[in-house]
């Protein structure tokens, strides 16, 4: 073997070495960070598509928030009106009570009593202007609210967002009770007494009217906590599929990138080796130049 050949050969593995060293370096990196890209230009295409999954699960982060928001909004207002509907049932009760004439008036009288202060609930719950609900002063602050907002006046429709298009959105019921029987049951005229007492003539039917009216508005506010339902497991599912997304783009692979270690370590030592054997040979082969 000629002096050059050796030399040659030395080189070569010298190369290789420095590329085995090179992957090595690379494959530790990703699994001491756990990142599979180290820099846009190691993936300039994952790094775009990155980025866009990073801007929709961002606005995912708010529709799970939204949702969670109208979850809460919705069982508080089936709260309040499976309260509203208890009492108006028991003014109904009270109406058929009083116009039991076995009793004499002074009994009679006290039901009254109990069906002004159950009006005095539903009127302070409902709240409204004295246009609407009429009475000396307005109901500006009812019980019947969320977050300051109130639930069962008129108002405009409200929307949630409840997906990554812009059309994907969620319109809560309306629930305007200062309005129909309802309205017509907590009305007062303007001394301040309700239009609507046990002894009104029609008070029967202005009572069942309300109940109905409730029923159809608890029936809307049910409609949509199912829809919500459902979006809040739709957003979940795309949350996490986003996640996945995202961990196959930027995250490594640590069982391929431990095995490539493995494997660079082994080339490495035999290079090392065959390394080592080429300067030997090349020293045996001068020190045998030199004798000779």
């Amino acid at each position: 073997m000629s002096p050059l050949s050796t030399t040659q050969q030395s080189l070569f593995l010298a190369a290789g070495l420095g590329r085995i060293q090179s992957l090595n370096d690379a494959a530790s990196a990703r699994v001491s960070s756990g990142k599979r890209i180290d820099s846009p230009a190691a993936d300039v295409a994952g790094v775009g598509m990155a980025a866009k999954l990073d801007g929709q699960q961002a606005r995912l982060r708010g529709v799970e928030i939204n949702l969670q928001n109208g979850v809460s909004r919705m069982q508080s207002t089936a709260g309040q009106l499976n309260t509203i509907s208890r009492v108006v049932t028991r003014l109904s009760e009270l109406s058929v009570l009083g116009s039991n004439a076995t009793q004499d008036a002074n009994s009679r009288s006290l039901y009254q009593v109990e069906f002004t202060k159950l009006q005095d609930q539903l009127r302070q719950t409902i709240g409204g202007t004295t246009a609407e609900i009429g009475g000396t002063a307005d109901v500006s602050d009812p019980s019947g609210t969320y977050n300051g907002t109130r639930l069962f006046g008129a108002s405009a429709a409200e929307t949630l967002s409840v997906g990554l298009q812009a059309d994907e959105q969620i319109t809560l019921p309306s629930m305007d009770l200062s309005s129909g029987a309802m309205g017509a049951l907590i009305s007062q005229d303007a001394s301040g007494n309700y239009t609507t007492t046990i002894a009104s003539l029609g008070a029967g039917t202005t009572i069942n009217d309300a109940l109905t009216q409730t029923g159809q508005v608890l029936a809307n506010v049910g409609a949509v906590q199912s829809r919500i339902d459902f979006s809040v497991n739709i957003a979940a599912t795309a949350s996490a599929n986003h996640e996945a997304a995202l961990s196959v783009i930027r995250d490594a692979d640590l069982a391929t990138d431990v095995t490539a270690i493995s494997r660079l370590n082994m080339l490495r030592d035999a290079h090392n080796a065959m390394l080592a054997q080429s300067r030997d040979s090349g020293a045996k082969l001068i020190s045998l130049l030199s004798r000779n």
